[in-house]
């Protein structure tokens, strides 16, 4: 099944019709999380597996991750995503959340070879996802409003929340044409959810604690903001928020309602330090990392 986000008609969908795949256009854009839950409520088979269109599958490698699922502890499965480029190297090896609510891949041109058995990863990298269609709909699916970014990372952690793992498998293969700055509007995006994760997802115990850290963050992020050029873009987030204040609230009772695992089982999936391999860290983020991990780790020990 192909799901076709924009309102014109791409070049190959008809071969692709008459080869078995179903084509679905909902008439607009709807973005990844829209286009792709749009796709799951049509789906017939027990399996849904989520790709990006710039990734190419190895053989053999959905039914290794199919084969993954028949773990019902796992909630979602992910193959090693390497580089389509340079395929010795890895693009993911699952993804990363800083405590912030920042997040990042995993891995980041490492050899793909260091990752010969499963483990388990904090969140699946949305750009090759499987999960059980049963499972996927119990959880809600991804969110629609988050449109494009984090809706990975929020399906995951929705599934920890409620107490399942998730999964690399490097038997299932997946290359990647990965470019970081293909998105212009990457920042706004990425940005604004990241709010919605943090104010949604986290306990209010959680957020209380992490309060001088979250304002230190974003107080540095305007400071980031500013100087490469995108601060409009950071602005446009928090008025999103604003505007939406009643979703916001009405999506956070939601997830909290889901959970069944305490703070501290689903803080041990998040990092206090900073340290993507596809971008430069600042020299004033890394002498914040140790101050941060020092302060998360007086955290974890309170009762």
């Amino acid at each position: 099944m192909m799901v076709l986000n924009r309102v014109e008609r791409a070049p190959g969908l008809d071969e692709a019709a008459s080869a078995g795949v179903r084509v679905l256009e909902p008439g607009r854009n709807r973005g990844y999380a829209g286009g792709s839950s749009y796709g799951a409520r049509h789906a017939t088979r027990e399996t849904l597996l989520f790709l990006n269109p710039d990734t190419t599958v190895a053989p053999g490698a959905v039914s290794e991750l199919v084969r993954t699922l028949d773990d019902e502890s796992v909630a979602i499965a992910m193959g090693r995503l390497r580089r389509m480029d340079r395929p010795e190297l890895l693009n993911s090896a699952g993804c990363v959340i800083h405590i912030v609510g920042l997040a990042w891949s995993d891995g980041y041109d490492e050899p793909a070879d260091s990752i010969r058995s499963p483990r388990e990863i904090t969140y699946a990298n949305g750009s090759v996802l499987a999960i059980r269609t049963a499972l996927f709909r119990a959880l809600g699916g991804f969110t629609p409003e988050l449109f494009l970014y984090h809706e990975d990372l929020e399906l995951g952690w929705r599934a920890r929340m409620r107490g399942y793992r998730v999964v690399l498998e490097p038997a299932a293969d997946v290359f990647h044409e990965y470019d970081y700055a293909r998105n212009v509007r990457k920042n706004y995006f990425m940005e604004r959810n990241r709010l919605i994760f943090v104010g949604s997802a986290y306990s209010l115990r959680l957020l209380v604690l992490l309060a001088p850290v979250l304002v230190a963050a974003e107080a540095g992020l305007v400071l980031v903001a500013w100087r490469e050029g995108w601060l409009r873009d950071k602005l446009a987030g928090w008025a999103w928020c604003g505007r939406h204040a009643g979703w916001l609230l009405r999506h956070r009772r939601g997830l909290q309602r889901e959970r069944t695992v305490s703070d501290r089982e689903l803080a041990r999936h998040l990092t206090p330090v900073i340290n993507p391999g596809m971008v430069p860290v600042p020299a004033a983020v890394a002498r914040a990392n140790g101050l941060v991990a020092a302060y998360w780790s007086m955290v974890l020990r309170l009762p």
